[in-house]
């Protein structure tokens, strides 16, 4: 590592105001006075969850005169709503020894590391929290060279990426948060059409690590939704990686889809289980009678969410997680799928990506086409194929759509929802009936619980027979679809 220098260390003490009813929380806005050995710094930040950003927000600063809000402030009293203003109270405190080192990696590039060791305590003194972190702060130079470094300080110790903010925690400490921590779906990534390939690959990997990584404390509060999101993060970043493979290293391809296979497979049998808990099992069991082994099943069940959720909270807050985002993180950000030739014809990456967007559509159609050959006479594992290429197509769709004025794509989007809800619905099933084995080692194959599987398995079989005619008429309907990016 490159020499680290200490260019100050002072204690701060820093005071978060808001409303009763927790206003500026409500508008993404915080607002800090932090006394700095006499001196004082009002700043407001906001929290920008559209932009799919996960390490950078909106701040502004004054100085002022006390240790309490200034609404006149130059830079940061414009960005408080006028109607708090009157009604700002002191929510919690965080009381930090900050150490701070510069650090020069490479020449050139001056990263700030500012090591806090302290607490959060609520106003009122009775709630407390441990503060013990290192920011690291690009002051100039490489934007990858902070990943670097924070892979390095792994080697010193057990460190993990911490997607809450100071504030986060306050509020929580404060009890102005939810309960549980609350899913995050994504925002839709926004294309301009004269982004270039690589621009818009990095939009994309930073929209959707940034989902992952804000889906991690309602996982670790065992939230379906947030396993369920975390996973779909995983599964449209793999798709958006497949898509524009053509444009890119292979060999980098092959890297970043094996780390993405992992953090994928790792939520997959929590959420396996939640399908079947609350969707499966409820619907089998309309118009049956009550049996005891019903209640037998949902202990079996429950007592496997809790060994799937302990395990997949163990991957999160492992060393190989760490790694594996820090490294996905760098990649996105420094375009680390360039090839770095001593050839002056340029990358495919410099195109634009509304010139590209067709062709990998097609692409993608032309999959879903070619797995649905035959389509009655398809076995399992085939559909299973289909059900795939028919999920990347609507990825594929969603990403792309903005970048065509185009009347005919909510109609083929439409369509293609129906067919993916049909395909989910039957890998429900089929992952349900290759559950039996799992099942079966945590109760007797005679057990009532057993029997109760056994019922649920007939149920849907039964209900995927009789919903067969519809599934191959949305297959129809999207195979005739007009391919909206096409005049």
């Amino acid at each position: 590592m490159a020499m680290a220098r200490v260019s100050a260390a002072e204690k701060l003490i820093s005071t978060y105001y808001d409303t009763p009813d927790a206003a500026l929380k409500q508008r993404g806005l915080t607002l800090r006075v932090r006394d700095q050995g006499g001196h004082f710094l009002q700043t407001v930040k906001e929290e920008d969850l559209v932009s799919g950003d996960l390490l950078s927000r909106g701040e502004w600063e004054d100085a002022v005169t006390e240790s309490r809000p200034d609404p006149e402030a130059t830079q940061s009293g414009s960005r408080l709503p006028e109607g708090a203003v009157a009604d700002l109270r002191p929510f919690f405190v965080t009381e930090v020894t900050r150490t701070i080192f510069a650090v020069e990696p490479v020449p050139g590039t001056t990263i700030e590391a500012a090591v806090d060791e302290g607490e959060i305590r609520t106003f009122a003194k009775d709630r407390v929290e441990p503060i013990s972190e290192v920011e690291l702060e690009l002051k100039g130079g490489d934007a990858s060279a902070l990943y670097d470094l924070a892979a390095k300080l792994l080697d010193v110790a057990p460190l993990r990426i911490e997607t809450r903010s100071k504030s986060e925690r306050g509020y929580h400490l404060a009890g102005c948060a939810d309960a549980a921590p609350p899913a995050v779906h994504a925002e839709p990534v926004i294309l301009d059409p004269d982004m270039t390939v690589e621009a818009a690959l990095q939009k994309i990997g930073r929209s959707y690590l940034a989902q992952l990584l804000r889906n991690e404390p309602a996982v670790l509060s065992a939230q379906p939704e947030g396993v369920h999101q975390m996973r779909v993060a995983v599964r449209r970043l793999r798709s958006a990686i497949s898509a524009l493979k053509k444009f890119l290293p292979q060999e980098k391809v092959r890297w970043v889809t094996e780390e993405l296979r992992w953090l994928g497979g790792m939520p997959g049998p929590a959420r396996n289980l939640d399908v079947f808990a609350a969707e499966l099992v409820p619907a089998a069991r309309t118009g049956l009678p009550d049996e005891p082994g019903w209640v037998d099943l949902a202990a079996a069940l429950d007592r496997l969410r809790v060994a799937a959720y302990d395990q997949i909270g163990e991957a999160i807050l492992s060393q190989r997680y760490t790694v594996s985002m820090l490294r996905l993180l760098r990649w996105f950000e420094a375009s680390g799928w360039r090839r770095h030739s001593a050839s002056d014809e340029p990358d495919a990456v410099t195109s634009p990506i509304s010139e590209i967007a067709p062709g990998v559509l097609d692409r993608r159609r032309r999959k879903v086409r070619q797995c649905g050959k035959g389509f009655g006479s398809l076995a399992p594992r085939e559909r299973h194929k289909l059900r795939i290429a028919v999920k990347k197509l609507r990825y594929t769709v969603e990403l792309f759509g903005g970048l065509f004025d185009n009347d005919e794509l909510e109609r083929f989007v439409t369509r293609l929802k129906r067919l993916q809800s049909d395909f989910g619905y039957a890998n429900d099933v089929r992952v349900a009936h290759e559950f039996v084995i799992e099942l079966f080692a945590q109760i007797e194959p005679r057990n009532a619980a057993a029997h109760a599987w056994v019922a649920v398995l007939e149920a849907h079989d039964q209900m995927l027979a009789g919903r067969e005619r519809k599934l191959r008429r949305h297959r129809r309907q999207l195979n005739d679809a007009a391919p909206f990016w096409r005049d």
